[in-house]
């Protein structure tokens, strides 16, 4: 939803426009859209994901961001907040009182109705622009599907896991990720 009041935004002017609300909005050169709100299923998946990564960020000196931190995509002046971000650059890691991220190696996405379309198409292809990113995944809340991208020199590699008892290889980072694990507390229809 872009807000009402139809004008552009500075970048300085959308942080103190977060700031001032309290609201979280993606900015695109200058347009700024408020963030949907989420279900319990969502941010349950999401804290699954983002417990599942810790001990991979303490062995690799890397860190786990979930929902509140921006990612800067590098086409114009544009961020976003993907569901999980991993990252491992030291300029991303300097100061934790920074809410954006640049170079991440791993982005997660949790689907909903309204964000599944952007998610798969739009945010993809300008994720899969960051030089940094080594995999993308999204992981949709019903039913048990995760779809796996990963970066191989000059081309993605893309794997879907529909079964609990799959275990996911994201190779690059050495991380392994159960899928029960991922959809623990998770009540499918």
């Amino acid at each position: 939803m872009v807000l009402s009041e139809k004008r552009k935004y500075t970048f300085d002017e959308y942080i103190a426009l977060e700031k001032a609300q309290g609201v979280r909005y993606e900015f695109n050169n200058g347009n700024v859209y408020a963030m949907a709100g989420t279900t319990k299923r969502h941010n349950t998946i999401v804290q699954n994901i983002t417990f599942a990564l810790r001990p991979f960020a303490r062995k690799n000196g890397c860190q786990t961001y979930s929902e509140n931190v921006k990612q800067k995509l590098r086409d114009g002046e544009r961020y976003v907040y993907p569901d999980v971000i991993y990252t491992c650059d030291e300029e991303d890691l300097a100061d934790d009182n920074d809410v954006i991220v640049v170079s991440p190696c791993l982005l997660f996405e949790v689907l909903s109705d309204s964000t599944e379309d952007s998610d798969k198409m739009e945010k993809r292809h300008r994720y899969f622009m960051i030089p940094s990113l080594q995999c993308y995944v999204l992981v949709a809340q019903n039913p048990c599907i995760i779809e796996v991208y990963q970066r191989y020199n000059d081309f993605w590699k893309f794997q879907s896991y529909t079964s609990l008892d799959s275990q996911i290889e994201l190779e690059a980072l050495g991380i392994s990720l159960s899928v029960a694990d991922i959809y623990e507390g998770v009540i499918f229809s």
